[in-house]
């Protein structure tokens, strides 16, 4: 019986770095980046791969889902003949940090939005939309866009998971920050997660739903706001 897992582009770096020490892995299926802003459209588009995976890999007796709860995108998925492992945690974000406990932790010390390099490079994140933003109404208005939608917001969090140059990363953003007054800084990323839903160590942080059944929202004892 096989274990197949389905990733998100936005966190390739991170994934590949796991299974680059990992002394086998099974097949991963990568779900494209950008649809994080659109949950139903990142609902259905899972649910198509495991379909796929379903109809196409043999013997198939688990579906790990490396993705967090991303805005009711996994409420209602259902594998028939596979049980589906998600990790219990809002988005990637606390993927990447450790857990919604130890997002919690930061957010009281911090008001802040977070990125990675996989951020920058796939999603409509902060930057792109700031950039966009500039180019439709000029860089005054953009300026108080901004300042408005981010008024709660103190810093730009980084978070340092090994997998790239988080230096050059940061220079790229640098000229939002300082046109926005937020302080850039560098936030511990963990590996461990990941980790532990590849090398099938499914505790207590992760559902486990049972072929046939769909996942349910009430599953997760979720904590953490979204970024806005």
């Amino acid at each position: 019986m096989q274990t197949v897992f389905i990733g998100c582009r936005t966190i390739e770096d991170e994934i590949n770095a796991v299974v680059g020490v990992l002394p086998t892995c099974s097949s991963i299926f990568w779900i494209e980046s950008g649809l994080h802003n659109y949950p139903l459209k990142l609902k259905d588009r899972i649910q198509e791969e495991i379909d796929k995976i379903t109809e196409t890999v043999s013997k198939v007796e688990n579906i790990v889902l490396l993705f967090g709860y991303c805005g009711n995108c996994i409420d209602g998925l259902c594998s028939p003949k596979a049980q589906l492992v998600v990790p219990k945690v809002e988005d990637c974000i606390s993927l990447l940090i450790g857990g919604d406990q130890a997002r919690l932790d930061l957010s009281s010390k911090t008001h802040a939005y977070y990125l990675t390099d996989g951020w920058l490079r796939y999603e409509n994140n902060i930057y792109y939309e700031y950039d966009q933003c500039i180019k439709k109404y000029g860089p005054a208005k953009a300026k108080r866009i901004f300042n408005v939608m981010l008024n709660n917001y103190s810093a730009l969090n980084f978070i340092n998971t090994g997998t790239y140059d988080i230096n050059k990363t940061m220079d790229i953003t640098a000229d939002l920050a300082q046109s926005l007054n937020l302080e850039q800084k560098i936030v511990p990323g963990t590996l461990n997660l990941i980790a532990k839903a590849l090398n099938g160590d499914w505790d207590e942080g992760f559902l486990k739903v049972p072929a046939g059944v769909a996942v349910k929202l009430n599953n997760f004892e979720l904590k953490c706001p979204n970024q806005f």
